[in-house]
């Protein structure tokens, strides 16, 4: 995640009243909000336009290239949300500020994350949970002694569809289960996502999210 954003996000999230909420029919609200919100000053959202560079002369940005070959002119700026790791490798290299760049290289990676998405029936939901009402959020930590930043020791669990139905088919639940920034990227890195390695890392690193999920449904699988 972008740290501007996740700046703001905190900066937000402990004012007075502030609450988590999910947008009514899940993150597409949000991108459609977005995708209108564009689209009323006069702009167009363009899929599969991936960019292969960002265009600079004079010190200054006026444009970018398309992966296709089209060129795009800004009329006033380039803008860039991608990570800056990522954004530096669109720019020519002699553009850029003696040093400036290797500074940014430097800059040290937080661990990544691992997911798990799921659909669950909900039949004999409240029974197999011992009589209790199904939450939106848990929080699973495995041992509090090593720390909620220790690897594999924490996992975050969301069901938006305990607060929006629509999420999910009547009599369903969908879940997401992940581990906060906790997960070491050296582990996967440069492995080959359609390689038996691959999937067999896969399979023994999402264990810890459904023991997750299982100790708040305990016949999740």
């Amino acid at each position: 995640t972008i740290a501007a954003e996740v700046a703001f996000m905190f900066a937000e999230w402990y004012r007075p009243g502030v609450q988590l909420d999910y947008p009514k029919g899940g993150s597409d609200g949000i991108i459609n909000a977005l995708v209108r919100g564009i689209e009323k000053h006069g702009g167009e959202v363009r899929l599969k336009a991936h960019v292969s560079e960002i265009m600079v002369a004079g010190g200054s940005a006026y444009g970018v290239r398309l992966k296709s070959g089209e060129r795009i002119r800004a009329k006033r700026m380039v803008v860039s949300n991608a990570a800056m790791k990522s954004t530096l490798r669109l720019v020519p290299q002699d553009s850029l500020p003696s040093g400036w760049a290797e500074e940014q290289e430097e800059t040290p990676e937080c661990p990544s994350f691992m997911h798990l998405h799921l659909g669950f029936d909900a039949t004999g939901l409240r029974e197999a949970m011992g009589g209790k009402e199904l939450d939106c959020h848990y929080m699973v930590v495995n041992d509090w002694d090593r720390g909620v930043d220790a690897e594999q020791n924490l996992v975050l669990i969301s069901i938006p569809s305990v607060l929006d139905p629509s999420m999910a088919p009547d009599g369903t639940h969908a879940l997401h289960a992940y581990t906060p920034a906790t997960e070491p990227y050296d582990l996967w890195k440069g492995l080959d996502r359609s390689s038996e390695e691959y999937e067999k890392l896969k399979e023994e690193r999402s264990q810890v999210l459904w023991r997750a999920g299982g100790r708040v449904i305990p016949d999740i699988r």
